[in-house]
Parts: structure tokens; C-alpha cells; sequence
């Protein structure tokens, strides 16, 4: 089976996208009220390994409150990427912080894999600057939340307005696997998908 050139693929591969997780801090998790909580650390956690086991490049971003840095991303997540360090920004629209919008220029890729909070502020505020410069932006559904169903209702269809796509971790893992014939991956991806849907889910 021949596929298309993976850095030019109309959909996501290893080869195409970055993974961007921003905000997974105590404070932000903590006022969300679309998701339950341990649920959306554990599938921004899973999108976490998905990127390491295809080797996507990954991106960490934190918002600094006080002088003292403000609270860093959940261990959750952090433990699973030790050796990205977190961008810390003041800026409430991560692509106004040079130091990001470095971060993603760097990669070379353009096809963006947004995990973040709240969905109607930092997340919206992201996604709408990074279109306009051009990117594909993908909004993973379940690893996203707002403080309100209105308000994260509200960033949805204002994103996807502006032609933001939607996707989830299941979505995500398989996209980037393709094929289960692809044997170097295959068991670890049929480890994460059990993890998400329970084991019985993957024979």
C-alpha cells in the first residue's frame, strides 16, 4: 500500500504535525465545568504519549500569574515530556508571546494539535492567530474545556467558523498510526487505545 508524502498529507502523520498543550495547570483545571476533570488530564496525558511514541514534536506553555512563575503544568503530563520545558507567558494569547510563536516556527510543521484551557480564551485566542498566519489548527475535543457549556459552545463554533478543525484522542491515535500493519507502533497504540476505551474495547 502506497500512502501520501507524510509532510504533505491533507491529514495529520509523525511527519506533519506538532502537538501544542498549554494551560494544564491547577488553577485552569480546576474551573472547568465541561468535562470531568480527571478525565481531561488523563486524555491530554494520553495525546502526550501518542506524541512521543510518533515522534511529534511537543510544545509546552504555561500562564504566569504572580512574580513567582505561576503553578506548572500538571505532573500528569509534564512527567511524560521532562525534557520539553515549559514556555511561561503573561500573555493570554499564547501567539503573542515571541518565545512560542519561536517555538513553533522552529518545528517547520504547520499542521498545530491544540490541547488547552480555558476553550474560550487562550485556546480560541491561539487557534484564531495561527490561522490567520496560514496554519492547519486542530482542536482535540476532549482534552479542552471551558468554564461554562455556553462559553466553550461559543469557542467551538467561533473556531470552527474560522475553519479550525475538531478531533479527538481516539481520532488523533489512529490518524497518526494509519495502519495496524505498521508493526514498530502497533502494540503501543493498541495499548492507548485500550487505556482510553477500557481493555476490553482492543482484543
Amino acid at each position: 500500500m502506497s500512502y501520501p508524502d507524510p509532510l504533505t498529507d491533507r491529514l495529520l502523520t509523525a511527519e506533519n504535525a506538532v502537538l501544542l498543550i498549554v494551560d494544564f495547570q491547577p488553577p485552569q483545571i480546576s474551573t472547568v465545568t465541561t468535562i470531568d476533570h480527571v478525565r481531561l488530564v488523563e486524555n491530554a496525558a494520553m495525546i502526550c504519549r501518542a506524541a512521543r511514541l510518533f515522534r511529534l514534536p511537543v510544545i509546552l506553555s504555561t500562564l504566569k500569574r504572580r512574580d513567582d512563575g505561576g503553578p506548572p503544568t500538571v505532573p500528569e503530563i509534564a512527567d511524560i515530556v521532562p525534557d520539553v520545558p515549559p514556555i511561561v507567558r503573561t500573555t493570554l494569547n499564547p501567539w503573542e508571546d515571541e518565545r512560542f510563536l519561536d517555538a513553533v516556527t522552529a518545528t517547520g510543521r504547520r499542521k498545530l494539535v491544540f490541547a488547552g484551557l480555558w476553550t474560550e480564551a487562550v485556546l480560541t485566542f491561539a487557534v484564531l492567530s495561527a490561522i490567520q498566519d496560514g496554519y492547519d489548527v486542530y482542536t482535540v475535543l476532549d482534552a479542552i474545556g471551558g468554564t461554562s457549556d455556553l462559553a466553550h459552545a461559543a469557542a467551538l463554533n467561533r473556531m470552527s467558523e474560522a475553519g479550525a478543525n475538531q478531533t479527538s484522542c481516539v481520532q488523533l491515535i489512529c490518524e497518526l498510526q494509519r495502519d495496524v500493519g505498521r508493526t514498530a507502533t502497533v502494540d503501543e497504540f493498541l495499548s492507548l487505545l485500550r487505556a482510553i476505551k477500557g481493555p476490553a474495547w482492543v482484543a
